[in-house]
């Protein structure tokens, strides 16, 4: 099995983030050098791919046991991995591995149904901050447990399509080129997840 580990940042200066863009052309010439013949770039290619695919499956698949969580990315790096002779750049890269990584987690959520998922931008968790206070911090937790229990409410379909466009602000017609559907299929799930969203309850509003 492939194993691929992200790169640690002990010591390291925070880096700007780069534009959309940019990351595209270098996944793109990242794979254009595996086509022909290099034998390193497909290990940087899963590299470059690692933090984008970690947290496309948190996010679809939500904060199950850690080793489940890395289970299934490396299972969505296999996958990449085996798929990407059949890529024809009809679409962006990253869509194409978003795609992936929604059927690799819809699969595993057949047998291991996912009940809630939900957790701020990981990059949150690594930017210091001030020490918040004892009542901020309830707040958060109220408005975590709020969102975890209005997102289990939505089914797979619903939680895959709310997720990359509205999270990942994927365009409608690249949610739908991952999710192989049309996009009337993908504004239908967005609105129904919305709507259940919106009737969900708010942290301290009256029961």
């Amino acid at each position: 099995m492939m194993r691929v580990v992200s790169r640690g940042t002990g010591g390291d200066a925070k880096a700007v983030p780069a534009s959309r863009g940019d990351v595209e052309e270098t996944l793109t010439a990242l794979l254009a050098r595996h086509r022909s013949g290099d034998p390193t770039a497909m290990n940087q290619l899963m590299l470059e791919l690692y933090p984008s695919i970690h947290r496309i499956v948190f996010r679809l698949a939500g904060p199950t046991a850690r080793e489940r969580h890395e289970d299934l990315v490396q299972s969505s790096l296999e996958q990449v991995v085996r798929s990407l002779d059949g890529f024809e750049g009809r679409s962006r890269l990253t869509t194409f591995v978003f795609g992936i990584c929604h059927r690799v987690v819809s699969r595993a959520r057949r047998y291991d149904r996912v009940r809630s998922w939900f957790r701020r931008e990981a990059e949150e968790v690594c930017v210091p901050s001030e020490r918040p206070s004892p009542d901020e911090l309830v707040a958060k937790a109220q408005a975590v447990r709020a969102a975890q229990a209005a997102l289990s409410g939505l089914d797979g379909e619903e939680r895959s399509a709310f997720v990359l466009h509205e999270v990942e602000d994927l365009p409608l017609e690249e949610v739908a080129i991952a999710l192989r559907c049309s996009t009337r299929t993908v504004k239908r799930r967005l609105r129904s997840a919305r709507q259940k969203l919106l009737v969900a309850p708010r942290p301290g509003a009256p029961s």
